[in-house]
């Protein structure tokens, strides 16, 4: 993706430019997250935020009893409760 800028209006809005609406695959309505990383701030799509997350929870355990058990061991042995 070449750089490419775009201009604050005075309402302190911005209009992403096609290729970056592109590159991480967004269009009208859809909702997007600004994340701080060291001295950046990164554009990320909400929804590619939410299935990465859900991604990440497949590999607990099916029932709600067991991954409530397992918290509660993990705060335990962590000293937090």
């Amino acid at each position: 993706m070449e750089p490419c800028s775009s201009k604050v209006s005075s309402q302190n809005q911005i209009t992403l430019p096609a290729d970056v609406r592109n590159k991480i695959g967004v269009g009208p309505g859809d909702k997007v997250v600004f994340i701080e990383e060291d001295d950046k701030v990164v554009l990320r799509s909400l929804k590619d935020m939410i299935y990465e997350m859900a991604e990440g929870f497949k590999d607990f355990d099916k029932t709600d009893k067991e991954f409530r058990e397992g918290w509660a061991k993990r705060l335990k042995r962590e000293g937090i409760v």
